[in-house]
């Protein structure tokens, strides 16, 4: 491959702290593997070790393939090391740690390390022992906050812990990460109510937890178990211990550090990428693109990539790669006037390598349902033939991606959806079921016990957390005693209910009489949606969902119309495609052990998981405004976030681009997105 203009110069750079900034599809895979080759072809003197930064396992794979296959970078392929930075970490903790120590890598069940591994520590403070005492689907989330203070950047092993968060969190909050913490530590405590309450200050009100995380995370580490974050959290603590006042030996030592995707990192990579680049006394060259920071559920701000000079206390020789050689022409134009309407980014001029041009179509339908109909034609298209063409569809929520399932599934059409993206296949969208279920028979005669069951499955998804143990066998035995027949008998009887419980016994029935007043299918969802908090909330759970709370149940509201009352025949469809989906094979395009005769045409996720992919065809639902930008999206730095979101999407599509919105949604009218007047394209 020759190099052009733009990417020579970054490559032949003699700077010791580099930034290139690289469009996608502009080259910077192959850049990295030349910059290497570049400086080791200038510095002859001695031999010169690399040390490059993947965002993902799949990246890693791909480059590594590269540097492997490629006869260009022989000269140096023995000198580079490519890896990502949890699998450097841990890997660095297994030569540190006693060899007989064996640290537990594989996927952790965090329930049971609540339960068991912590249990000594949790139970002996309140509120916390308070807060998860007969609540055992509270461990998930707990451990969840213990993970996100660690992503965040706080320390468990200072002095002062209490002194040292509060001045933590003026970090985060300076450098736009407050949105971030809210949502994983502050937010959770409070609704699990392990917080002090009153308090003087955050610090304070956190200051119960703070001591349990100190002692849990300690308690962990010495029984060799590491979570996801652990292997760099303790790579960063164990780096910074043994190297204190030294830096890595000769040969071990790292001459040059590039870290790719710079845009995606937390603080707590931010901070392991630091350490790494003082202990080895390295260059460091970050490559990325300022406009798909998108991966704010995790940590990561554009503030890093935009601003190195004041995380590494040294300046920066910037590079822009000027070609993009993947889109066609009229993609690039109109992303290019889409995302310059951006003010917090570095303005780039890009050129197109690919002199084609790609179809681009806005179509306008009436109802949400019209444009999933043509979204079952294109899918057909995609799979026709017996040649698979690839084909994207994008949502900015995972419950717009709902009725494609049951449809695509219904049609015996195949597709892949990310595990945590299938609802068809998590246990929320078969609780669901249950509730419908319940309002189908909810005057028909049935067992005591089915009856029984039923209704405390509903008073299960009442509240954000199910009915504790303790409660709920008490108010079992209550309505056994009473030989209820049908649900509404147990309504009837429960009201009288004067046994052990939190709140009323009214605060359970209420909503569930409600919701059982449903006459149709579409009205028993809504109705489930404004009364059943438990399920809404478990339902809308994903981890690109953590700022933005959407009616989880609308689409499939907009999709169950055309079932009117007939509960059974909706019941057997969804389990019809429950069925057919628990049946697909379940592989990526770019997964590390993909048989390609197994790889689907149709691919359904959220515009955030299509980040570094890219489709022959890409449809992209609902632009309309209030989904993009969100309706939530208030502040400069929410709606600059939403519009680069929506870049990533339209920059995925290869030939077709089909931009879908619908005139009404959920009976109001909505008006298209202000993105395609900002991108040239008529509304």
């Amino acid at each position: 491959m020759k190099l052009d203009e733009s990417q020579e110069r970054f490559c032949t750079s003699t700077a010791s702290h580099v930034r290139l900034l690289a469009p996608a599809g502009s080259g910077k895979t192959l850049s990295l593997l030349w910059r290497c080759k570049r400086i080791a072809e200038l510095q002859t003197d001695k031999t010169q070790r690399f040390l490059i930064f993947t965002f993902t396992r799949v990246a890693r794979d791909e480059l590594r393939y590269r540097l492997n296959t490629d006869d260009t970078f022989a000269a140096v392929r023995n000198s580079i090391r490519i890896d990502t930075l949890n699998s450097w970490g841990y890997n660095y903790l297994r030569r540190q740690v006693n060899p007989a120590l064996v640290l537990k890598k594989t996927k952790i069940d965090l329930f049971s390390l609540m339960k068991h591994n912590l249990r000594p520590i949790w139970t002996k403070r309140e509120p916390i022992a308070q807060a998860l005492a007969d609540r055992q689907n509270r461990f998930e989330q707990v451990m969840g906050v213990v993970d996100a203070l660690k992503t965040s950047g706080f320390r468990h092993d200072v002095s002062d812990l209490l002194s040292a968060f509060s001045g933590h969190t003026e970090w985060l909050t300076r450098c736009g990460l407050s949105r971030y913490f809210e949502a994983n530590v502050e937010r959770p405590l409070e609704q699990m109510g392990m917080v002090k309450s009153p308090a003087s200050s955050r610090t304070d009100r956190l200051s119960y937890f703070l001591e349990f995380w100190k002692e849990a995370c300690d308690h962990l580490w010495q029984s060799a178990i590491l979570t996801f974050d652990d292997q760099k959290y303790w790579a960063l603590l164990m780096l910074q211990k043994k190297y204190r006042t030294t830096h890595f030996p000769e040969p071990n030592r790292y001459h040059h550090i590039l870290v790719d995707e710079f845009q995606d990192i937390n603080p707590l990579d931010l901070f392991l990428i630091k350490e790494l680049v003082r202990v080895n006394r390295s260059t460091v060259t970050i490559v990325g693109d300022d406009d798909q920071a998108i991966f704010e559920w995790r940590g990561a701000v554009p503030l890093f990539i935009l601003r190195p000079e004041e995380f590494f206390d040294e300046p920066f020789e910037t590079y822009v790669l000027e070609t993009n050689y993947r889109s066609a022409t009229n993609i690039l134009d109109h992303s290019q006037r889409l995302i310059a309407h951006n003010a917090f980014r570095e303005p780039k001029n890009v050129s197109p390598g690919n002199k084609q041009k790609a179809q681009i179509v806005h179509r306008h339908f009436g109802t949400h349902d019209e444009a999933v109909q043509f979204v079952l034609e294109l899918a057909r298209e995609a799979n026709s033939d017996g040649i698979p063409k690839s084909l994207a569809v994008l949502t900015r929520k995972q419950s717009q991606l709902i009725p494609l399932e049951i449809m695509l599934t219904s049609e015996k059409i195949p597709f892949y959806a990310k595990e945590d993206l299938n609802v068809l296949l998590g246990d929320a969208f078969r609780e669901l079921r249950t509730v419908l279920e319940a309002i189908a028979t909810k005057r028909q005669p049935r067992g005591i016990n089915d009856v029984v069951n039923a209704f405390l499955q509903c008073c299960n998804k009442v509240r954000t957390y199910p009915m504790a143990r303790g409660y709920r066998q008490a108010v079992y035995a209550f309505l056994m005693s009473k030989r209820p027949r049908t649900l509404m008998n147990c309504i009837e009887h429960f009201q009288a209910y004067q046994g052990p419980l939190r709140g009323e016994p009214l605060d359970y029935a209420l909503p569930i009489a409600r919701v059982l007043e449903a006459e149709s299918v579409a009205e028993a969802i809504q109705l489930i949606e404004d009364n059943l908090e438990g399920l809404q909330q478990h339902y809308g759970k994903g981890e690109d969902d953590i700022f933005y709370k959407d009616p989880p149940f609308l689409y499939l509201g907009e999709y169950a119309r055309r079932y009117d009352h007939d509960f059974f025949r909706f019941i057997d469809d969804v389990d019809e495609a429950i069925a057919a989906t628990t049946y697909l094979p379940n592989t990526e395009a770019d997964s590390e052990s993909v048989d390609p005769d197994l790889r689907h045409a149709v691919h359904l996720m959220t515009a955030l998981r299509a980040k570094g992919k890219e489709f022959k065809t890409v449809v992209i639902l609902d632009v309309n405004d209030g989904m993009w930008p969100i309706r939530l999206a208030e502040t400069q730095a929410e709606l600059e976030q939403e519009r680069r979101i929506f870049y990533v999407g339209i920059t995925r599509a290869q030939e077709r681009l089909f931009l879908l919105s619908v005139e009404r949604l959920a009976g109001r009218l909505v008006p298209v997105t202000p993105y395609l007047s900002e991108m040239g394209i008529a509304g």
